[in-house]
């Protein structure tokens, strides 16, 4: 009885959401009016000038790379190895998808989240992969305040709809409050990302034996995912794979550059 009354709640919720904020009648990215067919609540225009990861990208974190590059594998993946056993992304973080990720983590357009939850349903349905739980990247609870949601738990809530798996925003938490990760280099990040995660109660009772879909905004450097798969590996995960919305460009590393 509880249960149903829950789940009468929440329908009336996403309805009152949905009138005030309806899903398909702007476009998500520049505002302009559409009709409902549009896919994803874009219209025509931004549709085509995202940055879609269709064709060639890295082997191990999903990065797209350019038709003239030769390897499977970004420079990022080059030279340091990652916690997650394989990695994949949507778009390539550029001017476009900066404007729409910017309006859904930082300008209270929460309702964006299924959406773009539904870009994620369809970039992991063209992979044949077996994951059992999906879990959001957290944010710090004071970060989560502020801003009112956690970007990564609405997509991944949607998500988890659409594919009917469990989407699990408690088994992982961050209990270390971080420095914005933008302008730091991938040691800083580290270094700043070192014992910010930990499994809750019920995420060390029900994580063991679990293939894992971690869920994210943005994917830089991986130095987020990658402390989240480390403590996900160690709490007894049998595999994490990372799927994330926007990642961004196989840009050479100054070391790199150095070597050669």
């Amino acid at each position: 009885m509880k249960r149903g009354i829950k789940s009468g709640w929440k329908a009336l919720a996403e309805a009152v959401d949905e009138a005030l904020f309806p899903s398909n009648i702007y476009c998500i990215c520049c505002g302009s009016m559409i009709d409902r067919t549009r896919p994803y609540g874009l219209c025509d225009s931004c549709i085509k000038r995202l940055h879609w990861i269709n064709s060639a990208h890295c082997e191990v974190c999903g990065k797209a790379l350019p038709e003239t590059y030769h390897g499977l594998r970004c420079y990022d993946c080059m030279m340091y190895a990652h916690s997650f056993k394989q990695g994949f992304s949507c778009l390539t973080y550029g001017l476009y998808e900066r404007q729409v990720i910017f309006a859904y983590k930082y300008h209270g357009r929460g309702y964006l989240g299924k959406k773009l939850g539904d870009i994620l349903y369809d970039r992991i349905s063209c992979e044949n992969l077996q994951f059992d739980v999906i879990i959001p990247v957290p944010i710090h609870k004071q970060r989560e305040r502020q801003r009112g949601y956690n970007q990564a738990w609405i997509m991944a809530g949607q998500l988890g709809k659409r594919c009917g798996i469990l989407a699990a925003g408690n088994w992982l938490r961050r209990h270390k409050k971080t420095p914005r990760l933008r302008s730091l280099n991938p040691i800083e990040r580290e270094a700043a990302l070192s014992d910010a995660f930990s499994l809750t109660e019920v995420g060390r009772r029900r994580l063991p034996g679990r293939r894992v879909l971690l869920i994210d905004d943005i994917y830089t450097t991986g130095a987020t995912v990658d402390a989240c798969s480390r403590v996900l590996m160690e709490g007894g995960a049998e595999s994490v794979f990372v799927l994330t919305l926007a990642a961004g460009g196989n840009r050479k590393p100054k070391t790199l550059q150095e070597l050669q």
